[in-house]
């Protein structure tokens, strides 16, 4: 399995090789991490992943799924907490999200967002704050902004704020 502590990115179908290349960069700083690509997702062995992951993909432990669906089942079945992260209403803030130390972390599609049928299986869905008029960060943005929060977390001890 993985060891204590583990995050785990799900992509619930990047159309981008280079997002899929910039979240393998993300999860390996952040280690222990591992990257579950989904559906339509690139795959590390091309030459944009490759390029664009510095060749992270070669040190972070990945696996394929058919679909996200498929990716989230095996992540809650096998003790992860499973937490979504889209910008949606009801969501709650980054800085409030309970993570677990065992964390499953569920990323969509950068035109579709994440498969509906997720939402349900999801402890939380979380959002980053954003002043910004459009609300829109680029998804493998997202992935690194929520993976400092969870280092922050590791380093300092702190829990969630308010």
């Amino acid at each position: 399995m993985f060891p204590r502590g583990t995050t785990l990115f799900i992509l619930d179908r990047f159309r981008s090789a280079y997002n899929v290349g910039s979240v393998f960069r993300t999860a390996e700083s952040v280690r222990p991490a591992a990257v579950f690509p989904c559906g339509i997702s690139a795959l590390p062995g091309g030459r944009k992943v490759g390029r664009t992951s510095r060749g992270t993909h070669g040190l972070v432990p990945w696996r394929w799924f058919p679909d996200a669906m498929e990716a989230a089942d095996w992540a809650v079945k096998a003790g992860f907490g499973l937490f979504v992260v889209e910008n949606t209403p009801g969501a709650i803030p980054l800085q409030s999200a309970p993570f677990t130390p065992e964390t499953a972390l569920v990323f969509g599609n950068e035109a579709e967002g994440v498969s509906p049928e997720i939402f349900a299986m999801a402890r939380e869905i979380v959002t980053i704050p954003q002043t910004g008029e459009r609300r829109c960060v680029n998804v493998a943005s997202a992935a690194a902004a929520v993976a400092w929060e969870i280092l922050r977390r590791r380093l300092t001890g702190c829990s969630p704020g308010p």
